[in-house]
């Protein structure tokens, strides 16, 4: 094909309906030339490699040319790879089967229940016995007939054989061609796949059931890239659709920012079109992290994609959002907020913080600073980040809207006699704070001094991550490593403190105390009306997180918690902070930045991107970087973040 076509200036035309041949178009209009490949294929071989970089070269040549055109049955893609694809000379023809449907009948008997027949067992991309469960039960009871897919394997389709009331069709001609004269109406079962998209062009009202790709299906060896490929439908963005209002993707870096991120899209309400996403990062949730931050959301259960940082602008091109949440920390927002205002149609661009905000900080906004808006979750936070915009000129609007973990929708009660020690002390370990070695050796020592005292009591170390786990902020010293070494020197008895990790919710019950340094889990506790205690010991201040809670009335010493006097906040504080009634002031302004969105009202961001490119690239290099690097870089630092703490207290 090299030598014989594309080298004789002929005109090139590509007939295809797969995803392989939308990939093919993406690879072509590319900045820079890219080996051709599927999007399954893991690694070329060298000579392989280099036939894929010869073809993609030639074909590009021949598309800037104006040689090349693309004739397809597909709907028009919703992104930029179209508009790429014909601003770089190529043409698109679409077509609706009108020859094959003049044909006479090519497949007798046409069943009226169908299962399409897929490739990704043989492929290798996931698990055979998942895929054996579902065609069972998408069959259970009803005779049907399963189309087989050309590269299954034998083996597999005698399994699927063996299924009460499946009967298997082998592989033959394209499933347009034999199932353009089903029956009315004809039901069928299908996995992600482009046959969705084209079989209602040929067949009489097809009633078609699409599954998405759970995430344990997958065996490992499909890039994320794919996954998401495969598991995206093949239907134009959903805020044409009657039943979504608008779209929203949200990207998370870690996992207390996806536990946010979830709540405040299903506090958006159901009828939006709601991506969640992580970016590939340091401090990347694992799987359990996952799990425990999706919990309880309309997220529990389903596979949370991952996308490289390089893969950004690709994707949110293929969704079209309208908002951008970027649940993220400070550089990765700035990174995330770049990228969207750089999309030819320009998202609203939001951003917030997962728990308590306060102190506001200029650091924080400047990462934020080409934001549309910013979510706060107090009176109090608006004022402070209000504040700090205007001293900083950032005209960004500031949303208050309840945190969504809190379920309470008016002030909350005390649930429990007054001055009656808990059956359970719950600490919530915070990352950041306190920074000093004793002073978390202190707070152990006093938590087992309370055990002591009160036997019977459980006292229990709830902790964000397991050893070697990430999460949004690197803890120096943690209680985990601390703790053995106090059990180790004999000062504390294996078993005298729990060490638990999991979602905080399960361990709020009755008859539980939470105690923390400044942790958010203190709003969560106060919420379901159980006694709290922010430790004073250290300060009620700026530095140590937990300024939101001066004048509360759950501030307390270590000795207070000893003696069992663990209290709740009064009503003034909660009104003012975190336990506000709930308002409509999130959907309401999600709602209109949806709207200016998509009438193009938005200001263009591009060269206010540009002007932060420094700390861009500051972000780029932490997504980027190895852990072990980033590792390396923290321990290189701790002298001097030693020297700095010490010089700031003489």
């Amino acid at each position: 094909m090299l030598r014989d076509g594309l080298h004789r200036n002929s005109y090139l035309v590509l007939i295809d309906d797969g995803l392989a041949t939308k990939e093919v178009i993406r690879q072509l209009t590319a900045k820079y030339p890219v080996p051709l490949r599927r999007a399954r294929q893991q690694q070329l071989s060298p000579p392989r490699r280099a036939a894929a970089l010869a073809t993609a070269i030639s074909l590009r040549a021949a598309l800037h040319a104006g040689r090349l055109t693309w004739v397809t049955a597909l709907p028009a893609a919703a992104g930029k790879t179209e508009q790429r694809f014909l601003a770089a000379g190529g043409s698109i023809r679409r077509h609706e089967f009108s020859w094959l449907k003049s044909l006479p009948e090519l497949e007798h008997r046409v069943p009226g229940r169908i299962v399409l027949g897929s490739a990704m067992v043989a492929d290798g991309l996931i698990r055979r016995r998942d895929y054996v469960d579902w065609v069972s039960r998408v069959t259970a009871g009803s005779p049907s007939v399963y189309f087989a897919h050309r590269r299954e394997l034998d083996s597999d389709l005698c399994q699927l054989d063996a299924l009460d009331s499946v009967t298997v069709r082998r592989a033959g001609l394209p499933v347009e061609l034999r199932l353009a004269h089903a029956p009315h109406s004809a039901e069928i079962f299908s996995l992600p796949t482009t046959a969705v998209a084209t079989l209602p062009l040929v067949m009489d009202d097809p009633r078609i059931t699409m599954t998405e790709i759970p995430r344990t299906w997958w065996t490992g060896h499909a890039r994320d890239s794919l996954r998401r490929e495969l598991n995206r439908t093949m239907t134009a963005p959903r805020y044409n659709d009657a039943v979504s209002k608008y779209t929203v993707v949200s990207v998370s870096d870690s996992e207390s920012y996806l536990k946010w991120a979830c709540r405040t899209l299903d506090a958006l309400g159901p009828d939006i079109d709601a991506h969640v996403w992580l970016i590939d990062n340091p401090i990347l949730p694992t799987p359990e992290q996952v799990t425990h931050a999706t919990a309880g959301s309309s997220w529990e259960h389903r596979e949370i994609p991952i996308v490289n940082r390089s893969e950004l602008e690709s994707e949110l091109e293929r969704v079209t959002p309208d908002i951008v949440l970027a649940a993220a920390t400070g550089p990765v927002v700035q990174q995330i907020f770049a990228t969207g205002a750089h999309l030819e149609r320009r998202p609203a661009l939001v951003s917030g913080l997962p728990g308590v905000g306060l102190p506001a900080t200029s650091k924080g906004m400047r990462y934020r600073r080409i934001g549309d808006a910013f979510i706060t979750h107090s009176e109090h936070e608006r004022a402070e980040y209000l504040a700090v915009a205007q001293k900083l000129g950032i005209p960004v609007e500031l949303i208050v809207a309840r945190l969504p973990l809190l379920e309470s929708t008016a002030p909350p009660q005390p649930q429990f006699p007054r001055g009656t020690p808990p059956e359970r002390i719950v600490f919530a370990t915070q990352a950041k704070v306190p920074v000093e070695r004793a002073d978390r050796i202190r707070i152990l020592l006093s938590l087992t001094e309370y055990a002591r005292r009160h036997p019977g009591c459980e006292v229990i170390i709830k902790v964000r991550s397991r050893p070697g786990e990430q999460e949004t902020h690197h803890e120096e010293f943690t209680y985990i490593s601390l703790l053995d070494q106090l059990i180790a020197d004999g000062l504390i008895a294996k078993g005298e403190l729990t060490v638990a990790v999991g979602a905080m919710s399960l361990f709020l019950t009755p008859g539980t105390a939470l105690v923390t340094v400044s942790s958010t889990a203190a709003l969560e506790s106060i919420d379901r009306g159980l006694p709290t205690l922010i430790i004073d010991d250290f300060g009620v201040s700026r530095e140590m997180l937990n300024i939101a809670f001066e004048e509360s009335g759950v501030t307390g010493s270590l000795a207070d918690m000893i003696d069992g006097r663990i209290g709740f906040p009064n009503r003034n504080w909660l009104v003012e902070n975190y336990f506000q009634e709930p308002n409509c002031e999130l959907t309401d302004s999600f709602e209109l930045l949806a709207l200016r969105s998509r009438e193009r009202q938005l200001p263009d961001l591009r060269g206010a991107a540009r002007v932060q490119d420094f700390r861009r690239l500051r972000a780029e290099l932490r997504t980027k970087a190895p852990a072990q690097l980033v590792r390396g870089y923290r321990t290189a630092v701790k002298p001097l973040r030693r020297l700095v703490r010490f010089l700031n207290h003489r």
